[in-house]
């Protein structure tokens, strides 16, 4: 048994250094091995499923990702991380149900309130969802946490662009950047803001299409066939030009004009 064990840990001692290390495929292959071995403990089976979820989750296969989780779930069904990344899986599948994402959200707040990254994508969602007040609320503790996170800032300002909320988050740049003056994350927020406020401005300011009625009418261009054409005498016209006679060559200037002194 102590044998078993050994290699059990081995295993996932080997899967997870693979893992960190970058070496995510042959990661896959060890971790892959060690949950297929059968009686797994139940630490070492929840730690296996869940660096192949986040495995499967960088090459965006969300159904194995969510397999996998689900796995992990099952032996720590209170792990407000396996509930962070389960609910990060299904806000990034385009084919999942937001609201398990958000419900996912949620509880993985309810055990662990304090999480920037975790309220920062629950505000995003909820704004989505159409609850703006608990977006905002939970994007606004975000930053509380992480005030000085480019991220966490980012994802604020995009959820105050959303509700059109602009002046308040130029104030949320503006105290980002004299925090940070010299933080490149934050001056290129800055820069996004502005951009998009200014094309924000300039397709307001243009004019409205015209009506049908209005348009200028263009005529098509009809190309017509060969054989349509009209003949002249039944014969190709040639042009015929006179024959020219090229000019004479230049005459030769004079040496020295008449009337002019020389030294």
């Amino acid at each position: 048994m102590s044998a078993t064990l050994n290699l059990v840990h081995g295993l996932l001692a080997r899967g997870s250094l693979l893992h960190e290390l970058g070496r995510t495929a042959d990661a896959y292959k060890v971790l892959t091995g060690l949950v297929g071995l059968g009686e797994v403990p139940p630490g070492v089976a929840q730690e296996a499923h869940f660096r192949l979820a986040e495995i499967d989750l960088g090459h965006r296969d969300y159904h194995r990702a969510r397999r996998h989780l689900a796995a992990a779930l099952m032996h720590c069904p209170d792990n407000a991380r396996y509930h962070f990344v389960m609910a990060s899986i299904l806000d990034q599948d385009e084919e999942a149900d937001p609201q398990k994402a958000y419900e996912h959200y949620r509880r993985s707040l309810q055990l662990d309130p304090d999480q920037a990254g975790c309220l920062g994508d629950f505000g995003l969602l909820a704004l989505s969802l159409g609850d703006a007040d608990e977006g905002l609320q939970a994007l606004r503790r975000a930053v509380e946490l992480a005030p000085d996170d480019p991220e966490t800032v980012g994802k604020l300002v995009e959820g105050l662009s959303e509700l059109d909320q602009a002046n308040e988050a130029r104030r949320v740049l503006w105290a980002a950047l004299f925090r940070n003056p010299r933080h490149a994350g934050f001056r290129k927020l800055w820069s996004d803001f502005q951009f998009q406020q200014l094309y924000t401005a300039q397709e307001a300011a243009r004019p409205a299409p015209q009506a049908a009625a209005e348009r200028p009418v263009v005529l098509p261009f009809i190309r017509l066939a060969p054989h349509t054409l009209p003949k002249i005498g039944g014969q190709k016209v040639v042009r015929k030009d006179r024959q020219s006679v090229p000019p004479p060559p230049h005459s030769p200037s004079p040496k020295g004009l008449p009337g002019k002194r020389r030294a």
